[in-house]
């Protein structure tokens, strides 16, 4: 009986497979009807097989999608070029860097206290004092610095790190000055281990009249002192270091030498419109004195 009912199963799952595989087959003819309407031609599907890039086509590849981004952020210069020019800057005149400067032709500015962003709290007091020398010998008139100390311990001036450059108009009317610095300091120190002392700093121009910027500039400044290293005195029973004293004042004062050395000269020198076609140092720049001695 049990053979019976298993040959019966057999049988007509034979007997299906041969009708499916009799059975005419149908197609949708869908496409051709609508293709012999629109006189367009039926999309055809080809097959698509994967291929597998060998390392060298890929590294081309690479290389290719590379140069793109290069083109497409600005970067054209090829290896040599870039190289060339990182050692030998191309000249630019300052007329063309500081064009708003010699247009609206500054007489008198105003710094403001420095957002001091480094370690060293007596930065700002060694920036402001500094600078402002060296403005003044550029030919400009420069407010006081023991006028903005005051101002700045009385409360009634705040840091450029809390003031906006559109707001720099108000100062027009309240110091009657033609231009506001605003100045970030971000290093200014000397590691125990190392003879360099680093400072890096940013400064920006505004002009009070019409909020323009007329000069900028990030400069990271290195000064290799003659100061070597701290050492360790060993002969204690807990480790001391031997006191020296570093230069930093001086080194403030070096750095805006070299950061201003191409800031355009002011009504009050006699080189005041003169200097249009010298050179110019770019907005962001490095600076390194070998003060070393031989």
């Amino acid at each position: 009986m049990l053979l019976g009912i298993l040959f019966m199963f057999a049988s007509c799952d034979v007997a299906k497979k041969v009708i499916d595989e009799n059975m005419p087959q149908e197609q949708d003819a869908t496409e051709d009807v609508i293709s012999s309407i629109t006189g367009e031609k039926k999309e055809t599907i080809e097959d698509t097989t994967i291929t597998k890039l060998s390392k060298k086509e890929l590294k081309k590849l690479k290389k290719e999608r590379e140069r793109q981004e290069k083109i497409a952020a600005g970067d054209t210069l090829g290896f040599v070029e870039k190289t060339w020019r990182k050692y030998f800057p191309k000249k630019v005149d300052r007329i063309i860097s500081f064009p708003n400067f010699y247009t609206q032709q500054p007489k008198s500015i105003l710094i403001l206290y420095p957002w001091n962003r480094s370690k060293n709290k007596t930065a700002p007091e060694m920036y402001l004092i500094n600078l402002s020398k060296e403005l003044s010998q550029k030919g400009y008139y420069v407010v006081p610095p023991l006028i903005i100390f005051d101002k700045y311990q009385e409360d009634t001036l705040s840091t450029a790190q809390y003031i906006k450059p559109s707001e720099a108009k108000k100062y027009k009317q309240e110091y009657g000055v033609d231009a506001v610095m605003f100045i970030t300091i971000y290093t200014l120190n000397k590691p125990w281990w190392s003879t360099n002392i680093n400072s890096v700093a940013e400064y920006s121009l505004i002009s009070t009249s019409t909020t323009d910027t007329l000069f900028y500039r990030k400069a990271d400044f290195s000064y290799d002192s003659p100061i070597p290293p701290y050492k360790v005195n060993k002969s204690k029973d807990t480790y001391e270091f031997e006191p020296r004293v570093i230069p930093l004042f001086g080194t403030c004062f070096q750095m805006q030498r070299s950061v201003f050395m191409d800031f355009p000269y002011g009504p009050y020198h006699k080189k005041h419109l003169k200097d249009q076609k010298k050179f110019s140092y770019p907005k962001e720049m490095k600076y390194k004195v070998d003060a070393r001695p031989s």
